[in-house]
């Protein structure tokens, strides 16, 4: 019971909590870094065999919640390994070009954690949480994302906001 009220509380502290309370039983890792100027979350699902997760559900269930799908881009694998920083898997999420092959590809977002190692698909969102960039004073609210592997069998959620 107490495991319950923590996820409850905790979910509702987080600015994007409301992931924490989707098939909870399929998380397979946590990152949530929220402070006072900023924070990062980062969770991943596996589906159980005779599921999968569908962009579709994803998306009403983030809609509900004030995040509205812009954008997606096809990561495929060879991709997807090469992101790593001190042989760690992590990605990189552009928060502003969307454009990951481009010369002019934006990821400013600190690294974050990368479960997935097959072709995905990465789905960006407008949120109702801004982040800012300290040099320039620019802002995006273009902050919210959704790794889905091809197979549907694996999916991450990343945010950030704040400085």
């Amino acid at each position: 019971m107490l495991i319950g009220l923590n996820i409850i509380s905790c979910s509702r502290l987080t600015y994007s909590g409301f992931w924490l309370r989707y098939k909870s039983d399929q998380i397979t890792e946590q990152k949530n870094d929220q402070g006072p100027w900023g924070g990062t979350l980062a969770i991943n699902w596996k589906a159980k065999p005779d599921e999968q997760f569908k962009i579709a559900q994803l998306k009403k269930i983030a809609e509900k919640n004030d995040w509205k799908l812009i954008d997606s881009i096809p990561i495929k694998r060879t991709e997807i390994k090469n992101m790593t920083e001190l042989n760690q898997p992590i990605i990189r999420v552009p928060l502003k070009n969307f454009e990951p092959n481009s010369k002019n590809a934006d990821y400013k977002s600190q690294p974050l954690p990368r479960w997935i190692n097959i072709d995905s698909k990465l789905y960006r969102f407008k949120t109702n949480r801004l982040i800012f960039d300290s040099r320039t004073d620019d802002s995006t609210n273009e902050n919210g994302f959704i790794l889905l592997s091809e197979n549907g069998m694996e999916m991450s959620v990343y945010q950030v906001w704040g400085e």
